[in-house]
């Protein structure tokens, strides 16, 4: 089997080139864009028109086809991509949690290096009771009127940025600025014109914006196609204020005359279930790809990696090494990602596949397709290989439930082939367990204590149910 073949040879070293060293690049720009799939983006190869400055900045980077997250929730994912480890490895496991006070940050790193350091964040998944603050001379994480989500409007959030960016480039100071912004993650309210342009015949909006009338279990069949239709709609109208914001953002770059030696990461943290399943309109414990897969690009002004497309799957993990290689930064001891520089340049020829690993908080609710019960006790984890997948939802005495998908043939993920393939299954599992020696995290750590104030805003946001 093509898929078992490539289990044979894991792993790759990397080795055999010296790097070319890119041009000067002093500033930095993360620009993470929740809950966005990349499958929704024209630089992807959606049809829609939702980010057409995101496509012409795409023209110009490399452009990462196979990007997976390491977990499908905000905080988790985020704390990768401003640490580089899993989150086993460096403690926010779930929202809600602290990052770890001895892991070093991408923000610490480059302050230590001279950089002015802004961010400027639009939930409170991000807020900073996670510690994701530390290594920022500036944390804004101001958000909206209780009642509005928890969260802040992408326009607000990227008002403020745009002001401290102005600031720290008159003040002659090399930055890095790390912005996120909450479109598209739900409630799915972007003004109406965003959404009604892809419902053709159409003039106004008739479902509500955040779906708390529906039994998302079912909600595939309660939901007329009509429906489903308009709620895709205004998620990819979310992706159209968000495509704007960026588009912003780049502006100001070129007005302020640092465009030329700044380096631009667009990603996201996970995707999101439509009605590709039961559970819609969501994202948590399901690993699947509409979750899993992620928006990667990568701008180096100058380099010889615009342009490129990067067929290799790779991971939110290799963010921090890839960035610090671009600004000749010695990494620090405990990074558990690669530099992905040499791969955008087309310097290693594709060759066997590198495993992403996937964890998740065990939720029930959310795969009410599985019959046996499930235990929170553990985490949920995956490994992917391009063309195949394992995923492990775990049960009460250690036992796991599990799925096994040939992406090849099978992309949607409907069909688990792990009762018979039980070759590929055994060899994934053995894979999944050393890793989990290795980045820890199996176990689901203990809730959190939540004040009035956290709990109503992650009540606010769908995670904690009545």
């Amino acid at each position: 089997m093509r898929f078992f073949l490539a289990l044979l040879v894991i792993a790759v070293s990397a080795c055999g080139f010296d790097p070319v060293m890119p041009p000067e690049s002093n500033n930095l720009v993360i620009l993470s864009i929740d809950t966005l799939r990349p499958d929704h983006l024209g630089a992807y190869g959606y049809p829609r028109q939702t980010s057409p400055n995101l496509d012409r900045f795409a023209r110009r980077s490399a452009v990462f086809d196979q990007a997976v997250t390491v977990h499908v929730a905000t905080a988790p994912a985020h704390g990768t991509i401003l640490t580089g480890r899993y989150p086993g490895s460096h403690g926010i496991q779930r929202n809600g949690m602290h990052l770890d006070p001895d892991v070093p940050t991408l923000a610490e790193i480059l302050a230590a290096h001279g950089r002015a350091t802004g961010a400027f964040v639009s939930g409170w998944t991000l807020q900073r009771h996670t510690g994701l603050a530390r290594g920022f001379e500036v944390y804004d994480d101001t958000l909206d009127a209780p009642g509005a989500g928890a969260r802040r409007i992408g326009r607000l959030t990227t008002d403020a940025a745009l002001d401290w960016l102005q600031s720290q480039v008159t003040a002659e100071r090399d930055f890095f600025l790390f912005v996120h912004l909450f479109e598209p993650h739900w409630p799915y309210d972007p003004p109406a014109q965003d959404a009604l342009r892809f419902l053709s015949g159409q003039y106004e909006l008739t479902t509500i914006s955040k779906p708390v009338h529906i039994d998302r279990r079912i909600s595939v069949n309660r939901l007329t196609p009509f429906e489903q239709r308009e709620y895709v709609a205004r998620y990819d109208g979310e992706i159209v204020v968000a495509d704007r914001l960026l588009d912003r953002l780049l502006n100001r770059l070129d007005d302020l005359g640092v465009a030329g030696n700044t380096v631009v990461v667009v990603l996201s943290d996970h995707g999101e279930t439509l009605f590709e399943r039961p559970w819609t309109m969501d994202h948590g414990t399901r690993p699947y790809e509409e979750q899993a897969r992620v928006p990667l690009i990568l701008f180096v002004p100058g380099d010889r990696a615009a342009g490129r497309r990067v067929p290799d799957q790779v991971s939110l993990l290799d963010i921090v090494p890839t960035l610090l290689d671009i600004m000749h930064i010695d990494a620090p001891s405990g990074l558990q990602g690669r530099s992905l520089l040499p791969l955008a340049r087309g310097e290693f020829p594709t060759t066997a596949p590198k495993p992403a690993f996937i964890t998740a908080r065990s939720e029930r609710k959310r795969v009410p397709h599985i019959r046996e019960p499930l235990t929170d006790q553990r985490m949920v984890r995956a490994i992917r290989l391009p063309g195949v997948k394992l995923i492990e939802f775990p049960m009460a005495g250690g036992r796991r439930y599990r799925e096994f998908f040939d992406l090849s043939e099978d992309p949607g993920e409907t069909a688990n082939r792990a009762a018979t393939s039980p070759e590929p299954v055994l060899a994934l599992r053995g894979e999944l367990e050393r890793w989990q020696r290795t980045s820890g995290g199996d176990l689901e750590p203990g809730p959190p204590v939540l004040d009035p104030e956290v709990e109503a805003a992650l009540r606010e946001l769908g995670y904690i149910d009545d």
